[in-house]
Parts: C-alpha cells; sequence; structure tokens
C-alpha cells in the first residue's frame, strides 16, 4: 500500500458519519461527470466504469439504509436510490448525456440537503455541549444523525 492509499485509508477511518455520506455523494457525483466526459470523447469503456462506481456507490447508500429508524425519509431515499441506479444504467446502455445530467442534478440536491441537516447537527451539539466540540471525546461527531435514514456498513456506519 502506497502513502497515499494509507493516507485516504486513515483518513476515512477517522471522519464522522456525515462526513462519509457527503464523501459518498461528492464521490457518485465526481464519476457521472467524469462519465460524461469519457462519452463526449467516445470512450465508452470509460464511460461505462465510472457509471458502474457510481451505481455501487448508491448501491452502497441504498443498501445502508434503516427502514426501522428512517420511517418516510428512508423510504424516500430508497426509491430515489433505485431511481438512480436504473436511471445511470439506462444512461449507460444509451449513451444519454442528458440522463447522466438529470443524475447528477438528483444527487447534488440530496448532497445540499444532506449538507443542511450535518451543519444544523453540528450547531445543536455545539450550543448543547457549550460551544465546546465534545465529538472527538465522545467518539459521536455525529451522534444525531444516528437517528437518520442509514445504518451500518462501510461509508455510514452508526
Amino acid at each position: 500500500m502506497d502513502g497515499i492509499s494509507k493516507y485516504e485509508n486513515i483518513n476515512i477511518s477517522t471522519v464522522d458519519q456525515g462526513t462519509l455520506i457527503i464523501m459518498a455523494y461528492e464521490g457518485a457525483i465526481n464519476f457521472i461527470k467524469i462519465a460524461k466526459e469519457k462519452l463526449a470523447q467516445n470512450d465508452y469503456a470509460g464511460k461505462s466504469i465510472n457509471i458502474s462506481n457510481a451505481v455501487s456507490i448508491i448501491n452502497e447508500l441504498n443498501a445502508r439504509l434503516n427502514m426501522e429508524k428512517g420511517g418516510e425519509t428512508a423510504k424516500n431515499l430508497n426509491k430515489l436510490y433505485t431511481f438512480l441506479s436504473i436511471h445511470l444504467t439506462t444512461a449507460n446502455l444509451k449513451k444519454d448525456a442528458h440522463k447522466l445530467d438529470e443524475s447528477i442534478n438528483i444527487l447534488e440536491n440530496l448532497l445540499n440537503g444532506w449538507k443542511i441537516i450535518i451543519e444544523k447537527n453540528k450547531q445543536q451539539n455545539a450550543e448543547t455541549s457549550g460551544g465546546v466540540n465534545t465529538s472527538l471525546n465522545t467518539g459521536s461527531a455525529a451522534s444525531d444523525i444516528s437517528n437518520m435514514p442509514l445504518a451500518g456498513g462501510i461509508a455510514v456506519s452508526v
């Protein structure tokens, strides 16, 4: 394992759940943008690889939904993630840049929503701890996020 890979593994293993969710969305968006570039260059293998990577991230997010804790939000995210997987697969098969753009738009909206939720969470945690960031001491940097519709796993463990 080279130095960069070690750093990335350390970085991922030391960030809180909210940051991992953001990283997952940003990764999926980035892969779709690269796929769109590859499509424009008629690099169909590159397009397919990047779409496959984005779909893998989305499927992992979907697999980690906690349907019991998440209620309607989890159900809605499940529907969106399923739609995105199908939409991206169709975009891949039909070489449809418009479907890639639509997928990016949906993911960017979800990303922005999570950023707002996470920021509110951080503000509430700061207010309840008297402005002292206790998340490093307790190991629960995203304590309220644990009630969100995601659970367990690589990118979104509770």
